[in-house]
């Protein structure tokens, strides 16, 4: 028990532990993103065809390159989903960047800055999240998305209001 009680953030109340629970678990997610696509694929599981629309290619456009090459599709049967292994690999890295912050500031809440940046991380992945799902339509609602939206959600409503509680004014 002393060993865990040495790894364990020493500041007050339960923020940093909140904090390093999910950067823990974060990792974990971040390995996944690297094994297989399954638990990704549960999470971006909008549908989308080609985007019929598209001009043909000329010698200042091509299709592929537009980012509307796709279009919702949720319903069609031919419709696949968006999740690639580069998509899998670049959201796990994401992931472990915003884990590694997390993290740090698990151990440093006093520090104002790191406060802040901690605070950002939330408010990125939260962007993130509301935007595939709203706006790119590359997840539909159920019990996978709750997780990340839930989650990002009670930090941007906690932090705030425990900022003065945790920080430090030198």
């Amino acid at each position: 028990m002393d060993f865990v009680k040495s790894i364990l953030p020493e500041a007050k109340g339960i923020l940093p532990y909140y904090m390093l629970v999910l950067s823990v678990i974060s990792i974990g997610n971040c390995i996944q993103t690297y094994s297989t696509l399954h638990f990704s694929r549960r999470l971006y599981n909008g549908r989308f065809v080609p985007n019929k629309k598209l001009p043909p290619a000329t010698a200042t456009f091509n299709p592929d390159d537009s980012t509307n090459k796709l279009v919702s599709a949720q319903y069609d049967p031919k419709a696949t989903d968006q999740m690639t292994p580069l998509a899998g690999r670049l959201f796990g890295t994401w992931t472990f960047i915003t884990s590694i912050v997390r993290c740090y500031a698990a151990y440093n809440l006093h520090l104002g800055p790191i406060y802040n940046i901690a605070y950002w991380t939330y408010i990125v992945a939260f962007g993130h999240f509301f935007s595939e799902k709203f706006i790119f339509k590359s997840m539909t609602f159920g019990l996978p998305q709750i997780f990340p939206f839930t989650l990002a959600t009670c930090a941007l409503i906690w932090m705030p209001l425990v900022r003065d509680y945790y920080v430090e004014i030198n």
